[in-house]
């Protein structure tokens, strides 16, 4: 029975992609080919497709109790979960499941306050909003930063508006990140992108002093949205942290 379990076959990691403020799951598409060695499964918070009845989540804490219910039932430590800004704080907040084995965090700090003019734009005109997060979100720099915002904002076009003043209101009302950054104890990669205006590198290179297990990776010529300006280069990084999970 001893020679069973030990040659029993560790359960492959599923990575449940949690996705950031004003979009769905389907930002993820652009990454998805990269990491095919891989279960992967990305979720899209209530209130966001409006195809689908439900209203948004108000805060960071009620996401992070959703996602623990999506993956109740998965093996202990056979999830690794991939939040992207606001997602990240969700897996943060998350990461004590015991199906968490490892969290993957893009465009991440402990804080995330948001700029008063896009606060008040997200709330009574989206479609505004959406294009301030597609100019801030962007590196300029980037040899397509014009179809890189185009897509981005068609993602945005396709979320439920309410979605959008709800989710940056979280966002920059959220408190618990030092505390929840401590309280991880599975491995933590942290990618930032090095020109991020919305949230800096020099924030997620704070993030991951906090926890006891966390790897900075900085993105060269990435901003805000590394999914989308630098798949490859992303997978890249968060291939071989699953690997090392396994």
């Amino acid at each position: 029975m001893a020679k069973e379990t030990a040659d029993k076959p560790t359960p492959r990691k599923t990575i449940v992609a949690l996705h950031g403020a004003g979009v769905t799951g389907a930002v993820w598409g652009g990454i998805v080919p990269h990491l095919l060695d891989f279960s992967f499964r990305a979720l899209t918070f209530p209130g966001h497709d409006p195809r689908v009845e439900g209203e948004p989540l108000q805060d960071i804490s009620g996401m992070a109790g959703w996602v623990r219910e999506k993956i109740t039932d998965s093996a202990p430590g056979s999830v690794v979960l991939l939040g992207h800004s606001m997602g990240a704080l969700v897996a943060l907040e998350a990461a004590s499941s015991p199906a968490v084995g490892g969290i993957a965090l893009l465009g991440a700090g402990a804080k995330m306050p948001v700029n008063e003019a896009l606060l008040t734009a997200a709330r009574d005109n989206p479609t505004e909003a959406a294009g301030m997060i597609a100019k801030w979100g962007v590196d300029a720099a980037h040899p397509q930063a014009g179809a890189v915002r185009t897509v981005l904002s068609g993602f945005m076009a396709g979320t439920s508006p309410a979605a959008v003043g709800a989710d940056l209101a979280a966002c920059n009302g959220y408190e618990n990140g030092e505390a929840a950054a401590k309280a991880v104890k599975c491995p933590a990669l942290i990618l930032a992108g090095a020109h991020d205006k919305m949230v800096p590198a020099k924030a997620s290179a704070a993030l991951a002093e906090l926890m006891e297990q966390g790897d900075l990776r900085v993105l060269a010529d990435c901003g805000h949205m590394a999914m989308l300006e630098r798949p490859l280069e992303a997978a890249n990084e968060i291939k071989p942290f699953v690997m090392g999970l396994l």
